[in-house]
């Protein structure tokens, strides 16, 4: 996406129940959009623990505020540009509270959301596996222990068991004896199950993080990998992967060699350490994505973390 079609602010809050519809979640119940004010900061990792929203919406009606408290159970954020072809999704999840509260002449409804919180919480296992079973047959099976999550993206080895097995106990516990033995990552992204290696992305085309493109500032390299800020950009997905300019990063390292008043010099070790984070293609794998909107100020950006596919840190079935 250019940098000629992010203009035009769009931002769509559905709260309600949320229905799955020829593969696109749908929200059922009410929506907010401009000209209210909204903020969301929205959280997203290659971990388990399911990605949250804080989302704040300005001056509903009454009966919309007793919704929210009452029947309603999920809600939506769609964001994006109107040059772009309007919002995409960028969170589904459940209403774990919602809060109603007077800020200056405002009455705010603050929504905090997970995605998958309640099957990642409560689905539970009891199943005789026969010899034979493979590795995607088990996940169907937990996958039918979920409540709302579907199946995603699966792209580790189905590998055969020569054994029978019980499954039992918390499915998220099971999850994390698949993940590791496929040296890989599972978590719920927009209400869908994704299992990753640890090595490996989603088979979508690498985003192009240039300053033509969107990205606010030089990439930074931090202990954790690269944090890249960008105009927000809803096809940022963990999993995903982004394109960067090596020289540019390559750049910032010998900057950082530089004596600053106050500041040592950074050793041959760990100068050596950064440029080994670098990928040579440029190609990253996004392992964090952090959205942070508001329609009536000057935030809307993405803050992407990212780490080379051949020297990924983040042990397999843990958070990052």
């Amino acid at each position: 996406m250019s940098a000629t079609q992010q203009f035009g602010r769009v931002c769509e809050v559905v709260v309600g129940k949320i229905v799955t519809t020829g593969g696109k979640a749908i929200g059922q119940g009410i929506s907010i959009s401009s000209p209210f004010r909204i903020q969301f900061e929205i959280t997203k990792t290659i971990g388990r623990t399911p990605n949250t929203a804080k989302i704040l919406l300005y001056n509903l009606t009454p009966d919309h505020e007793a919704q929210i408290g009452g029947e309603f159970t999920d809600v939506l954020v769609n964001a994006g540009y109107a040059g772009s072809g309007g919002p995409l999704l960028i969170f589904r999840g459940s209403i774990k509270h919602a809060s109603f509260y007077a800020e200056g002449p405002d009455r705010i409804t603050e929504i905090a959301g997970a995605d998958g919180d309640k099957d990642f919480r409560n689905a539970i296992m009891n199943l005789s596996l026969a010899a034979g079973t493979s590795t995607s047959q088990m996940v169907d099976h937990i996958v039918g222990s979920f409540d709302t999550t579907t199946r995603g993206a699966i792209t580790i080895d189905d590998v055969k068991r020569t054994r029978g097995r019980v499954l039992t106990g918390n499915s998220r516990d099971i999850l994390d004896g698949i993940a590791a033995d496929s040296n890989a990552h599972w978590s719920i992204q927009d209400g869908e199950l994704q299992i990753i290696p640890v090595d490996s992305t989603l088979p979508d085309e690498a985003i192009v993080m240039r300053s033509d493109t969107g990205m606010l500032s030089a990439p930074e390299l931090n202990d954790k990998g690269i944090k890249v800020k960008s105009l927000l950009n809803p096809r940022l997905k963990v999993n995903g992967k982004i394109w960067l300019n090596n020289n540019d990063l390559k750049a910032q390292i010998a900057k950082a060699k530089a004596t600053l008043p106050g500041q040592k010099t950074p050793s041959k070790k760990k100068v050596a350490q950064q440029f080994r984070r670098l990928d040579p293609d440029g190609i990253y794998k996004l392992f964090k994505v952090f959205h942070k909107g508001d329609t009536r100020s000057p935030d809307w950006f993405s803050e992407s973390s990212c780490l080379a596919l051949s020297q990924t840190e983040i042990p397999a079935g843990r958070s990052p």
